[in-house]
């Protein structure tokens, strides 16, 4: 089954994981350009101006993939995707939003149902103006480059097909994923248990956790919701 194309969805995810019998097999999925309740991590919503941007959601159905693997490897393959597209230079943020000049223009959701990943993935394409939300952007923002979403999600759900194999390789993951890591080596501020701290980010570990030299606290390890990025 390719993937399924809907004018108009509540969230791509939701439908996927609702309809799971008919999705789950790799690479199995839908897509929209109107997404109407969207979300991110966290309960996070996802707002999109309609036909302006992508959402995009397909399984995988895997018993040897682990989770922080897999979500290094999506993160990476939308991070070098979008640099290749918008040519221009792109960082994850971790643990997922793709940022470029630190403004988000992707966000990715990973979840479970059985044995099977459900991978969604927003990216603001064409939108210009995103009031209210001052660190979003989009590609066009960045690019002259003329973009068809169409043509878009056909070509990054082949990069995902090509680099399948890459999902074996931890190291490069690993090691790969921390290379395009915002904020990595340079001093930033964080919201750590309600104090402003500075700090500065060392990498990301096998375990998905952040390290950060935090100042005057030494080296912590922080999983998500414990710390909050000030920038």
């Amino acid at each position: 089954m390719p993937l399924e194309y809907f004018d108009k969805i509540e969230s791509t995810n939701d439908f996927v994981r609702e309809h799971l019998s008919d999705y789950a097999s790799n690479f199995h999925g839908v897509y929209s350009f109107q997404q109407t309740k969207g979300k991110g991590v966290n309960d996070h919503k996802w707002v999109s101006e309609p036909g302006k941007n992508i959402a995009l959601t397909f399984c995988l159905t895997d018993s040897s993939i682990t989770n922080n693997f897999l979500s290094f490897w999506v993160a990476i393959m939308v991070c070098r995707f979008i640099k290749k597209q918008a040519k221009t230079d792109a960082t994850i943020k971790w643990p997922n939003d793709i940022l470029i000049n630190k403004k988000k223009v992707s966000g990715i959701l990973i979840e479970k149902s059985g044995n099977t990943f459900i991978i969604g993935i927003g990216i603001n394409v064409l939108q210009k103006e995103f009031p209210g939300i001052p660190h979003a952007s989009s590609l066009s923002c960045f690019s002259s480059q003329k973009f068809e979403l169409v043509e878009l999600v056909n070509d990054l759900i082949h990069e995902f097909k090509t680099n399948f194999h890459i999902l074996n390789d931890s190291f490069f993951l690993l090691n790969t994923y921390n290379y395009h890591l915002f904020g990595k080596g340079k001093v930033m501020a964080f919201k750590i248990n309600e104090s402003i701290i500075n700090g500065i980010i060392s990498k990301v570990d096998n375990d998905g956790l952040l390290q950060v030299e935090v100042e005057n606290m030494g080296t912590k390890k922080f999983r998500i919701k414990e710390i909050e990025f000030l920038y």
